[in-house]
């Protein structure tokens, strides 16, 4: 599908651009989002008088999505959903879930879900590292903790620092293991090498 950009975005293009996207791209996120409109020759015309306010626009959502970055980044986004005993969720953590609790926080509309990236909806609690890319321009990762209740946060975040912390164990231990072969194949060569002046002596 043809379109035409009104906000800039990342790898696509500028304010302005006709672009040639995957109709669902088109029509599940620029269009819905207001980041760009189809492509007709009438559409064009109409673009072209309202430019200078499609860019007015672009800078008032860089300066909100700039805000909204200083005021969310580092801070813990705190979703409290049913959930079973073995933790998965009775039903789902979507995109617009996450964003409605973001405009939550920071007290005002800005962001959308499609400006939320997740790879699929969340199903079970726990801590999650999700994108947030509100303008072309300003993209960052919260964190996100999926909870039954606030007393559990203190488990979920002591569970998680205990898993990294095995996880940079584990590097540490195929570094050594690296190293160690290393060392176990170095008297190889030295071993060789004296065997061949020990050839060159007879």
């Amino acid at each position: 599908m043809k379109i035409i950009l009104i906000t800039a975005i990342s790898n696509l293009g500028k304010i302005g651009d006709v672009v040639e996207v995957k109709n669902g791209y088109a029509k599940n996120f620029l269009i819905p989002g207001k980041k760009a409109i189809c492509f007709t020759a009438n559409n064009y015309k109409i673009f072209e008088s309202k430019k200078v306010e499609f860019e007015q626009e672009n800078q008032k959502n860089l300066a909100s999505s700039s805000e909204v970055k200083d005021q969310i980044v580092g801070k813990d986004i705190i979703i409290i959903e049913n959930a079973s005993d073995d933790g998965r969720l009775y039903g789902s953590v979507s995109s617009s879930v996450i964003a409605a609790k973001i405009n939550e926080v920071v007290g005002g509309k800005v962001i959308s879900r499609a400006d939320i990236f997740l790879k699929k909806p969340i199903k079970e609690i726990g801590i999650y590292s999700v994108k947030v890319a509100p303008h072309s321009e300003v993209n960052f990762d919260v964190r996100l903790i999926v909870t039954r209740s606030e007393s559990e946060i203190g488990a979920l975040l002591k569970a998680e620092k205990k898993t990294n912390s095995r996880n940079e164990n584990s590097e540490e231990v195929v570094e050594n293991s690296e190293e160690a072969v290393a060392q176990v194949e170095k008297p190889k060569k030295s071993s060789k090498k004296k065997k061949e002046e020990v050839v060159e002596a007879e």
